[in-house]
């Protein structure tokens, strides 16, 4: 690939995530290389892209306007790759993939059936329950919950994902069973909620603040919690479904109406899916998992 192409992949990752050092680790250069790179870029097109400071990296007017026709010729050079390279036929290469704990562990578990089909694929998953941002963190695809208004992002609807109300059995016997919704208030309910806000549950129609003695921003960490005894936990069905037939957790208040969650798979808008980000959108897609 000629340097000037480099340098154009280094100056847009360099606007995307504004920091000679990151964009450096990143693409496996010293910071000197990554600078050289983005002068030449400067250079060919007679503009300054970047004002820079000892701190900040601050992207000019021209900056965004080149952006613009450099994710273009690179998107083109990568689809021609593709079209013209062994990726045709067996497509290959690294994809990184922002998922959440519960369906990450879904699709990590069979993953070996996609690699096996197609050794040539690097997978990355970077699993959190929080949402990462896709360009700054480079993913080419990530899981989103609910509603989506981000028009810089393409949506693919994956599914449904149902919850269940769950406990361990012991601590239901110490405390009683549920009878109705509003007997959650004498539980101890297992909070999953990010930083000072408040876990609210809707059962029934209705929307509840529940508290207990433990809470966290991981289903894992929550899924835990309950097989340990600490209260009732909402998880996703598929986390608990093989704890609930070995009798490990418990079902509560099993006819209570709780609405499903809606699961997307989102990637940048402004980039065509190489074949193989297709293929583990497609992936995804089949094996998305079917009602527990």
């Amino acid at each position: 690939m000629s340097d000037l192409l480099v340098a154009l992949r280094t100056f847009v990752r360099l606007h995307e995530l504004p920091s000679f050092s990151r964009v450096a680790q990143e693409m496996h250069a010293s910071h000197t290389t990554v600078a050289r790179r983005l002068d030449q870029v400067e250079a060919h097109f007679g503009v300054p892209l970047f004002h820079r400071t000892t701190r900040r990296l601050v992207p000019t007017a021209e900056a965004d306007r080149l952006l613009v026709h450099a994710r273009m010729m690179l998107d083109a050079l990568d689809n021609a790759e593709a079209d013209f390279g062994p990726a045709r036929d067996q497509p290959r290469g690294l994809v990184r993939i922002g998922l959440t704990t519960a369906l990450g562990l879904h699709y990590v578990e069979r993953l070996g059936e996609l690699t096996a089909r197609h050794p040539g694929l690097q997978i990355d998953c970077a699993m959190t329950d929080w949402q990462r941002d896709v360009v700054e963190d480079r993913l080419d695809l990530a899981l989103r919950v609910g509603p989506i208004g981000d028009e810089s992002l393409v949506v693919h609807h994956l599914g449904v994902l149902a919850r269940r109300l769950v406990a361990h059995p012991d601590y239901l016997a110490r405390h009683g069973v549920p009878a109705r919704v509003d007997d959650l208030a004498d539980h101890q309910c297992i909070a999953y909620a990010y930083g000072d806000r408040r876990a609210r549950w809707t059962i029934d129609g209705r929307e509840r603040v529940v508290t207990g003695v433990f809470r966290s921003d991981n289903s894992e960490a929550v899924h835990r919690a309950a097989r340990s005894g600490l209260g009732i936990a909402l998880l996703p069905a598929i986390r608990v479904a093989g704890d609930m037939a070995a009798g490990r957790l418990a079902p509560v208040l099993p006819d209570s109406a709780i609405a499903p969650l809606d699961i997307f798979a989102v990637h940048p808008s402004h980039r065509r899916l190489p074949p193989r980000v297709r293929l583990v959108l497609d992936f995804m897609k089949a094996h998305f998992p079917a009602e527990a």
